[in-house]
C-alpha cells in the first residue's frame, strides 16, 4: 500500500515535470520559459504582432510588446517588410506614413472617368519626399478621414495652403481652421499632397516633392509626385489647390473637389 502510494506521487511529479517543458501553444517556447518572460503559454502570437513568442525570442525582440522599437510599426510587418524592429530609426516608411499589408494586397488602382462622391479611392501609387513608392491605402483604418490636396509648385495659393499647413499663419486660412492642421500634425486627421507639375510646368517627379518638403517640411504628410497627372484629371479640378476627402474606413469619396466643404467637415470632426 505504501508503495502504491509512492509510486503515484512520483507518476504525477514527473508528468507535472514534463507539462513545464511542454510547448502547449507550438510557439517554440516551453510553457515554463513563457512563465518567465510573461508571455501566454496558450497563445502562439501573445502580443498579436504577426510573429511566435519564439521567433520574437529568437530575433531578440520583446514578444510582449507588438512594436518593441515604438516606432508605429508592429514587429511582424516590419519583420515581412525587411525593415528592423529594434531599431526605431529604421521603419517600413522613412517618413513613418502608415502601413496596411491587407488593405493594399488587393484594391484597385485604375483612374476611370472623373471622381464622384461614392467611389472609391484608386489605390494609386507614388514616389513621396523620400523616394520611396507609397500606396495611399495603406492609410485605409489609420484614421477617420484623409484630406486629399492636390496642386503644383507653381501654384502661390498652393503653396500658401502648404506654408499655413506647416504651421505658419499667413491669412490663406482663417485661425478658426488651426485645430485641423493639429489634428494632421498629431495623426488624427489624414494629409497627403499630390503635386502633377514643377515650377516650371513640367510633370512633377521626386526631386519636385523632393524641394517641396524641403520648403514645408510638415510631420506626417506624404507629398507625393503625380507624374501622370493621374490623380489630379481624376478628381478634374478646374482650380488648384484643391481638396478632396475620402473615408478612410471604406476608402469612397466623401467630397470632391470643395476646399471649403472638406475644411469645415473636418473642422466639425476634430473639434
Amino acid at each position: 500500500m505504501k508503495y502504491s502510494k509512492v509510486a503515484l506521487s512520483f507518476v504525477a511529479a514527473t508528468v507535472l515535470g514534463l507539462t513545464g517543458c511542454g510547448d502547449t501553444d507550438g510557439d517554440g517556447l516551453t510553457d515554463q520559459q513563457e512563465k518567465k518572460l510573461g508571455t501566454d503559454p496558450e497563445v502562439a502570437d501573445t502580443d498579436g504582432d504577426g510573429l511566435l513568442d519564439g521567433e520574437e525570442v529568437e530575433l531578440g525582440i520583446d514578444p510582449t510588446v507588438a512594436d518593441t522599437d515604438g516606432d508605429g510599426y508592429l514587429d511582424g510587418d516590419e519583420v515581412a517588410e525587411g525593415s528592423d524592429p529594434a531599431d526605431e530609426d529604421d521603419g517600413i516608411f522613412e517618413g513613418g506614413w502608415p502601413f496596411n499589408a491587407e488593405a493594399t494586397s488587393d484594391c484597385d488602382d485604375r483612374f476611370g472617368g472623373t471622381a464622384s462622391v461614392g467611389d472609391e479611392l484608386p489605390c494609386y501609387t507614388m514616389v513621396d519626399q523620400f523616394d520611396e513608392d507609397y500606396n495611399i491605402w495603406n492609410m485605409k483604418g489609420s484614421a477617420s478621414y484623409l484630406v486629399v490636396d492636390t496642386g503644383a509648385t507653381w501654384c502661390g495659393p498652393c503653396n500658401s495652403m502648404a506654408a499655413w499647413l506647416d504651421g505658419a499663419n499667413n491669412g490663406f486660412v482663417p485661425d478658426a481652421f488651426i485645430p485641423i492642421r493639429e489634428g494632421v500634425w498629431d495623426a488624427s486627421v489624414r494629409w497627403n499632397t499630390s503635386l502633377f507639375q514643377d515650377g516650371q510646368g513640367s510633370p512633377a517627379t521626386f526631386e519636385t516633392v523632393e524641394d517641396w518638403y524641403n520648403n514645408y517640411p510638415t510631420e506626417n504628410v506624404p507629398v507625393l509626385a503625380d507624374e501622370g497627372s493621374d490623380l489630379i484629371n481624376w478628381i478634374n479640378a478646374p482650380g488648384i489647390p484643391s481638396l478632396s476627402l475620402v473615408d478612410l474606413e471604406t476608402m469612397e469619396m466623401v467630397i470632391v473637389d470643395d476646399t471649403t466643404a472638406v475644411m469645415n467637415r473636418v473642422l466639425s470632426e476634430v473639434e
